[in-house]
């Protein structure tokens, strides 16, 4: 199973867009079209072995179904059928080559981005996750829009039909293109992350892939996580030349990470300071071992310093 956050949209790129733009409707900038196209050369060539079904579980979001389109263009180019004028015939080829390649899809809602609410301010939104900092990351609701809590119910309802979906379909490649939260999300239901290990979890980058492997006892473990890289990695006009493969996921720097002090007692007067750093190494030394069910594995959980960027997750969409 491979979990792939969109790539960069118009909305990464200019936050004012969503106050006329409906989040659904967000199209993909010239650069998340060449991260598609990057990420699917990579999945084709360095991730999936050749020959082997795939079928990919796709956002309807706009942007997800674009990176979609970007990715499977790796297998079959669509400027290949441009010689037919009719769009929709034009269309309907490109699908019909892509079937007879072994790739199969469908869109599923359950993956879709965390709920904002409709059109947005983007004062109001940065009001909002500034607030979301101190109530939690988890449990924040947004006006007319969602908690991470909510995402995390219907994402569970979608890990169970995948589940069953495993069973039908034993040797079938499975590849999620959905949003940074799903991924999150999903790790934290399949891997049983507790909350606080959850809020740890950094947010993939546009058309960061995480992957999962068969352990062949019926689970699937943590291979590790591939990211983009760049050339000219400065410049407005980058460039993807390739992926960086990483053993481990990304995680939030100590000063992003949202602390909750519990008492053991109501006597309990440990100092807050000690108490926040002995939580979060405990976190980070139970993520990095603990797999499906509680059961330890190699170490491949995130690793307290790797990697470690400004979180993404605060400032702009998952």
């Amino acid at each position: 199973v491979v979990m792939i956050r969109h790539g960069q949209s118009q909305g990464n790129v200019d936050e004012r867009l969503y106050s006329t733009t409906p989040d659904n409707a967000m199209r993909l900038t010239k650069l998340g079209w060449d991260q598609a196209y990057q990420a699917g050369q990579a999945l084709k060539r360095r991730v999936l072995e050749t020959g082997e079904p795939v079928h990919f579980i796709v956002s309807p979001y706009v942007r997800t179904v674009e990176t979609f389109h970007g990715i499977v263009s790796a297998w079959c180019d669509p400027s290949e059928f441009a010689h037919i004028r009719d769009r929709e015939k034009r269309v309907k080829a490109w699908y019909g080559r892509l079937l007879e390649l072994g790739l199969t899809w469908h869109e599923d809602p359950r993956i879709r981005e965390q709920d904002f609410g409709n059109y947005q301010q983007p004062a109001k939104i940065r009001e909002y996750k500034k607030e979301r900092r101190a109530f939690g990351p988890f449990y924040y609701r947004f006006p007319h829009g969602e908690s991470a809590s909510d995402v995390f119910d219907r994402v569970s309802t979608f890990l169970d039909s995948l589940w069953r979906s495993f069973d039908l379909n034993r040797s079938r490649n499975y590849v999620l293109v959905t949003h940074g939260i799903s991924i999150r999300v999903l790790l934290a239901r399949y891997f049983r992350y507790s909350i606080d290990q959850f809020s740890l979890l950094a947010n993939p980058k546009n058309c960061e892939m995480i992957i999962l492997g068969h352990d062949g006892y019926g689970k699937l473990r943590l291979e590790g996580r591939a990211e983009p890289v760049y050339e000219n990695d400065q410049s407005p006009d980058k460039q993807v030349v390739g992926y960086d493969f990483h053993p481990r996921l990304r995680v939030l720097p100590k000063q992003f990470v949202h602390k909750v002090h519990v008492r053991i007692g109501p006597d309990d007067d440990v100092d807050p300071i000690q108490q926040d750093r002995a939580k979060q190494q405990s976190c980070l030394e139970t993520i990095a071992s603990v797999g499906e069910f509680g059961l330890p594995v190699t170490p491949a959980g995130p690793v307290a310093g790797e990697n470690l960027t400004r979180p993404t997750s605060y400032d702009d969409h998952a």
